[in-house]
């Protein structure tokens, strides 16, 4: 990069004093071979966005969306030429395409699942949890006085046996489970209840995928639910509850270890 060019992105970004702006501005109104190359930096945006813009619509994984959230905006100092506010904005938003697209490609590296099967079951169980952890009665089909039952009742029906983790340590009671589909089969959904009366699922399908290896927790946000997936023992799982719920992650790992 020439050290035009540099100049010219320091100037995009807003980071030239003013005296240097000033006199860059001037240059550009005069050298058309200096317009020319701010206008190939600006083209140059306008492409990052096209290309990246198809990768915004992948899950972002929830502790990305967190920090994402936890960032204070910086703002821009003043600039004395006003129509240079458009090209920050501009360079803003594909600086932010940039990021969330890195980390799709991030997050999809090294499943074992096939995202579009991953993003399929878990975009159903969100559907299915917005509509089922308001139920107040009929939060259940099965309650937790039968808990044999259900382990036994879903266990069949799945294609994969399990045991109800207990999860008092996190102050979850469970309530008790109901049979949902989700892509196409069958998905044992166990449900839990805080005192405050947030409600906590835990799912469980039979795997397409006979992959084995190290346990690995996958995490995501889908319509305003924060998830917490893994596969193991011939089963996929994920824990699911409200955006920003603290300790989803542990909640996972203990119920990896019970169930």
């Amino acid at each position: 990069m020439t050290d035009l060019s540099q100049k010219l992105s320091a100037y995009l970004d807003g980071e030239l004093g003013p005296a240097e702006a000033e006199a860059l501005e001037a240059q550009l109104a005069s050298d058309p071979a200096v317009q020319a190359e701010l206008d190939a930096l600006i083209g140059a945006d306008a492409m990052a966005q096209e290309q990246f813009e198809d990768q915004l619509n992948d899950p972002v994984p929830f502790e990305l969306a967190q920090m994402i959230k936890a960032t204070p905006l910086q703002e821009k100092p003043a600039s004395s030429n006003m129509n240079t506010r458009p090209i920050w904005g501009a360079l803003a938003a594909s600086l932010i395409m940039f990021a969330l697209g890195s980390a799709g490609g991030y997050w999809f590296k090294g499943q074992t699942e096939q995202p579009v099967q991953v993003a399929s079951w878990l975009q159903d169980i969100a559907d299915y949890h917005a509509v089922y952890a308001s139920q107040g009665r009929h939060l259940v089909e099965v309650g937790a006085d039968e808990s044999d039952h259900i382990e036994t009742w879903l266990g069949n029906t799945v294609g994969a046996s399990f045991m109800i983790p207990d999860l008092a340590e996190f102050g979850l009671t469970f309530q008790g489970g109901r049979l949902l589909v989700a892509n196409g089969k069958p998905v044992a959904q166990l449900m839990y209840r805080q005192a405050d009366g947030t409600v906590i699922a835990l799912c469980l399908q039979r795997s397409s995928s006979d992959a084995e290896g190290t346990l690995a927790f996958r995490e995501r946000t889908i319509n305003g639910f924060d998830f917490v997936s893994w596969t193991a023992n011939g089963a996929d799982y994920v824990v699911i509850g409200p955006e920003g719920q603290p300790e989803l992650g542990a909640i996972a790992e203990q119920a990896a270890v019970e169930i």
